[in-house]
């Protein structure tokens, strides 16, 4: 089974990932994988990703025995360079908008490749939570951030100090995801968002999202007003644009083509 699948329907990138006979767990190919898949959707023109662990399970997390021993006490930098790093600073930088359809359990280092991701919906019977203080770990800093601009100090440290597991209703009272689902209506609902999100004028939303990017990095330079000046000047001289105030003026849905 490789570790990653990707399939392409209405403009939308599915992608699975993981071995349910082993609870889907972050292994080094699947975290190599997964950059790949999103690079291969942006290439051949998809306007969402979703990303959604196989069976019903989102994913066990990292496999804490991959862990090399001498990790830290040889060179602690070369931490930053870990295929889980590398991965989850992949999956936060794709332009495209990406949906983490959480369909299971989610532990420890798949919390945060859910985070990594622009919206989580959550099968309102999963359990989530990052459990590292449950094994006497630091969490890595990045992802303490990504926790920290999705959900805020208060939430972050509840989440962090307790190591608990979370129900669907705690989830969405901390802010880890946007929205919780029955599970009779999960695929459902995923698949309306990933459409709604398509229908978009993909111009706009990879735009916006860079823009928001760029906010969660903290006050915007010089450089950074004046490259979304550029990206606002584009989008008022697309087709995309014309044919939106077309739409609106003729009261029709508009059909975007990203240009």
């Amino acid at each position: 089974m490789e570790p990653v699948a990707l399939r392409f329907a209405a403009d939308v990138a599915w992608i699975e990932f993981g071995d349910p006979a082993a609870r889907n767990l972050l292994t080094v190919p699947l975290l190599e994988a997964l950059p790949r898949a999103l690079a291969e959707a942006e290439v051949r023109g998809a306007r969402v990703a979703v990303l959604r662990g196989r069976g019903d399970l989102w994913s066990g997390g990292y496999d804490i025995g991959q862990i090399p021993s001498e990790l830290f006490t040889t060179a602690p930098g070369a931490a930053l360079d870990h295929p889980f790093e590398r991965c989850m600073r992949a999956v936060e930088a794709c332009p495209l908008p990406t949906l983490a359809a959480v369909n299971g359990h989610a532990v420890g280092g798949s919390v945060e490749l859910a985070l990594a991701c622009d919206l989580r919906l959550l099968v309102d019977t999963a359990k989530i939570g990052i459990t590292a203080a449950k094994l006497g770990l630091v969490y890595p800093h990045g992802g303490i951030e990504r926790l920290w601009h999705t959900v805020g100090p208060a939430h972050a440290r509840e989440i962090l100090f307790t190591g608990e597991l979370f129900s669907a209703a705690d989830a969405l009272r901390l802010g880890l995801v946007n929205r919780t689902v029955p599970a009779a209506g999960f695929d459902a609902a995923v698949q309306a968002l990933a459409a709604r999100m398509a229908a978009a004028a993909p111009l706009a939303v990879q735009g916006m999202k860079h823009v928001l990017q760029l906010l969660e990095r903290g006050s915007l330079s010089e450089s950074d007003v004046a490259g979304i000046l550029d990206l606002r000047a584009r989008s008022y001289a697309s087709q995309d644009f014309r044919e939106g105030r077309a739409a609106f003026q003729e009261k029709r849905p508009p059909n975007f083509r990203g240009s």
